[in-house]
C-alpha cells in the first residue's frame, strides 16, 4: 500500500500518509492524509479528500486545518472538492498551500518519470501538492515546476520510503 506526492516535478512514493519537514535537528509533520476519493466507490459519503494540516503563511500566520474545518481563527480562507483542498487569502489567486488527488487522465499528462513511477508502482492514491507556506519557520514553495525549500530547489526528483514524504533543505527525502 502505497501513496505518491508531487511536488513541482518530484515525486515521492511512501506507505506512510504523511509529509514532514526534516533537517538534521529536527522533524515536524505538517500533512495527514485521512481519506481519499477511492475510484470504486464514487456513492459512499466518505469518498472525499480529508486532510489534517499544520503550516503557517509566508508570514507566519499559524494555519491549523483538522478534516474539512479549521481549528480557531485562519487568516484564509479555503474551498473544497472531492477530491481537492484549496487554502488562500481572500483576493488572491495563488494558492497558501492546495493538494489535489489526481485521476488517471490527470497522471497521463505529468513528466514522463512520474507517469513511469505511478505505473510501476501503483499507488493507492496520487496527490499532487502546491502553494507558499512555512512549517516550523522553513519557507516551502512548491509551483508546477519546482520545489523550494529555504530557497534551494529542487526538481525531477524520484524517491521511494517507507516513511513519510520529508522535504529537506536536500530535497525529498526519507
Amino acid at each position: 500500500m502505497k501513496f505518491a506526492f508531487i511536488f513541482g516535478t518530484n515525486i515521492f512514493l511512501s506507505t506512510e500518509n504523511k509529509v514532514s519537514y526534516a533537517d538534521a535537528d529536527t522533524r515536524i509533520p505538517f500533512l495527514t492524509i485521512l481519506s481519499y476519493c477511492k475510484s470504486n466507490n464514487n456513492n459512499n459519503s466518505d469518498n472525499h479528500l480529508a486532510i489534517d494540516l499544520n503550516i503557517a503563511t509566508s508570514s507566519d500566520e499559524a494555519i491549523v486545518f483538522r478534516g474539512s474545518q479549521f481549528e480557531g481563527n485562519s487568516p484564509v480562507k479555503v474551498t473544497t472538492g472531492d477530491d481537492s483542498i484549496r487554502l488562500f487569502r481572500d483576493g488572491h489567486e495563488e494558492p497558501v498551500f492546495f493538494i489535489r488527488q489526481l485521476n488517471d487522465d490527470d497522471i497521463s499528462g505529468l513528466s514522463s518519470h512520474i507517469v513511469n513511477e505511478v505505473e510501476a508502482q501503483q499507488p493507492l492514491a496520487v496527490f499532487k501538492i502546491s502553494g507558499d507556506f512555512r512549517v516550523g519557520g522553513h519557507r516551502i514553495i512548491i509551483d508546477n515546476e519546482k520545489l523550494f525549500v529555504n530557497g534551494d530547489d529542487f526538481a525531477n526528483g524520484v524517491t521511494n520510503s517507507k516513511q513519510d514524504a520529508a522535504l529537506t533543505p536536500y530535497g525529498v527525502l526519507s
